[in-house]
């Protein structure tokens, strides 16, 4: 949480060197001395010289190789830390890697995390990553939430690991006891050394789908997640009718008027949006807005149905000349619906079609004028 915003207030306040801002590629040569807080923000940072304060670096490639006094708070795509740090590390990238020296804490979240035997960690290791490797020795506590975790080198206090794959080396040599979670039992090497205790702990979920019992209801989890399905769509639908009926009218107006226009556009946001979320995902700026607008396109796409769903049960009640309230109409619809999605791939079909019509309708509704909405 810091590190978010120390960036924050990083890319909200003044900068204290003008110069390291904004630039594709930023240097600080070996022989340069910043007093100072040192910000930088650019496609590539390198940082060669000595900072005299804490360093902030926003960066596609970030590298470390001189002398920092203080703490780094580093965010990039690829991190590499090869110098002094005399305080502590808190780096958020896809790809890190450590080899220098670092006095104190060290807290990582990353997809890949590299401690090179070089290193010299003096603090206690914090690490969330998808890939851990620990080749150096650390002076403290060690703790690791990770898919794969590898340790050969000494840790010369406890190590606390919840990982999928555990593996220790010949060379490994832990002074103080382990406890790891996981679902299968650790790679201990018949060399490597451990003077505590080991504590292995199943994971839950290990431990919940152990019982028969649960097989049983697995065969029924498809069942369940209909179920499931059905009634958040059923209490989405109320919320848009009770709450939002304007929305609504003009949804089923747009359908009932151009209801092929309303396809279109759906096709065309379907394929429009997931591409402006990746786009903005690839540059380090526009991936906070890329998790926005996904997470939007999720709610947006799933909720979307609703309207189709509407339309189509309005028209087959007006054929038979009935008319049911329209929380009624919503739920006879979503019945009819979910046993249509139920069959194979025909349910698949049918569900992306009412998606795209839903979708669609929306959009139009939003700019429908004000004398057409009043009709």
């Amino acid at each position: 949480m810091r590190l978010v915003l120390c960036f924050l207030m990083f890319c909200a306040s003044g900068f204290a060197d003008p110069s390291a801002v904004g630039r594709d590629i930023v240097i600080l040569p070996a022989d340069q001395t910043v007093h100072g807080n040192y910000y930088a923000l650019g496609d590539s940072v390198e940082i060669s010289g000595t900072v005299t304060g804490d360093v902030y670096v926003l960066g596609g490639q970030v590298f470390i190789d001189g002398h920092v006094q203080g703490d780094v708070l580093a965010l990039g795509a690829s991190v590499e830390i090869s110098g002094t740090v005399g305080n502590n590390i808190r780096v958020l990238g896809g790809q890190v890697t450590l080899s220098g020296d670092v006095e104190k804490n060290i807290t990582v979240l990353t997809g890949n995390f590299q401690v090179m035997p070089s290193a010299d960690l003096k603090g206690n290791l914090v690490c969330i990553a998808g890939n851990a490797d620990i080749a150096s020795s650390v002076a403290e506590d060690v703790t690791v939430f990770a898919s794969n975790l590898r340790v050969s080198n000494e840790l010369h206090k406890n190590l606390e690991a919840y990982v999928g794959q555990f593996r220790l080396t010949s060379k490994a040599v832990i002074d103080g006891d382990v406890t790891y979670g996981s679902n299968t039992v650790a790679m201990l090497d018949p060399a490597a050394k451990i003077l505590g205790q080991v504590t292995y702990e199943s994971s839950y979920f290990s431990r919940f789908f152990e019982g028969s019992w649960i097989k049983g209801l697995l065969f029924g989890s498809k069942v369940a997640t209909l179920l499931m399905n059905f009634f958040y769509s059923l209490i989405t639908g109320l919320i848009l009718i009770r709450l939002f009926p304007k929305t609504v009218d003009c949804a089923l107006q747009a359908l009932k008027a151009e209801h092929w226009k309303a396809f279109i556009y759906g096709l065309v946001l379907l394929v429009l949006l997931p591409l402006a979320s990746l786009i903005l995902l690839m540059t380090i700026l526009g991936a906070p807005f890329a998790l926005t607008l996904i997470a939007f396109n999720i709610i947006g796409f799933y909720t979307a149905k609703i309207f189709t769903i509407l339309w189509s049960s309005d028209a087959v009640f007006r054929k038979f000349k009935l008319k049911p309230s329209r929380s009624l109409t919503l739920c006879l619809g979503l019945v009819v619906y979910f046993l249509l999605t139920s069959i194979p791939i025909f349910g698949t079909v049918v569900a992306l079609v009412t998606m795209l019509f839903g979708v669609g309708a929306a959009v139009i509704g939003r700019t429908l004028t004000p004398t057409r909405r009043r009709a």
